[in-house]
């Protein structure tokens, strides 16, 4: 059963990247569905870049004049 399912993991993954037909555009569809992992399983978030404000004015003017 494992080989099976194994085969048609490969074979629609094989399939999403021809993008040709629809059933290509349907099969890459699920692939994206399937290998989507949820934010807090997803080691290479980082939550400092995540959470980032950006520079200010005032910092960034600093950051160019280099200093």
């Amino acid at each position: 059963m494992r080989e099976r399912s194994a085969r048609l993991q490969v074979l629609i993954a094989g399939k999403s990247s021809r993008k040709k037909s629809l059933s290509d555009k349907i099969c890459r569809l699920l692939v994206n569905r399937m290998s989507k992992r949820a934010p807090e399983e997803d080691f290479m978030r980082d939550p400092l870049i995540d959470n980032d404000q950006g520079f200010d004015a005032e910092e960034l003017e600093r950051f160019q004049r280099g200093g």
